[in-house]
């Protein structure tokens, strides 16, 4: 019997990786590896630029940050590539995230984030076991209020 009171995870979509370089990134997923390209990001925000590759039923959204600040904070010092984030689609976000916040589940954003017809948010890792979850509800129609598009916070 399903529990009501959980956010329960649909299937992986994509997994998010810090790196130093989209070039190298790509030097090694789309060369060596072989994997297509999905599609490009651009977020002014933090002049982040990521590509999607896809992987079978799960692709991998590799992320350059030309923010300085922001780029320590997401890829660290010394590191060249590092794997940030798991995006798992849910049914209902605003119902998952009301399930997870009595647990102590928290966000880095204090609204959902709109991209195209998803809604997202991410978890802050040190509330979720170490690992950040981007929470997505896809084909949810945009509302009439505003919104921003974009990759991770």
């Amino acid at each position: 019997m399903p529990n009501d009171n959980r956010a329960e995870f649909r299937k992986i979509d994509h997994i998010g990786v810090v790196v130093e370089s989209l070039a190298e990134a790509h030097h090694w997923l789309g060369e060596i590896f072989g994997l297509p390209v999905l599609r490009r990001i651009e977020n002014p925000v933090g002049k982040i630029r990521g590509v999607f590759y896809a992987c079978g039923d799960i692709a991998i959204e590799v992320l350059e940050i030309g923010d300085p600040e922001l780029r320590r904070q997401r890829l660290g010092t010394g590191t060249r590539a590092r794997i940030e984030h798991i995006a798992v689609e849910v049914d209902k976000l605003h119902a998952a995230l009301a399930a997870l916040s009595p647990l102590g589940v928290r966000t880095t954003l204090p609204e959902p984030r709109r991209s195209a017809d998803t809604l997202s948010m991410w978890t802050i890792a040190e509330t979720t076991g170490g690992i950040s979850y981007q929470l997505m509800e896809k084909g949810r129609a945009p509302d009439t209020g505003g919104s921003s598009s974009g990759s991770s916070p």
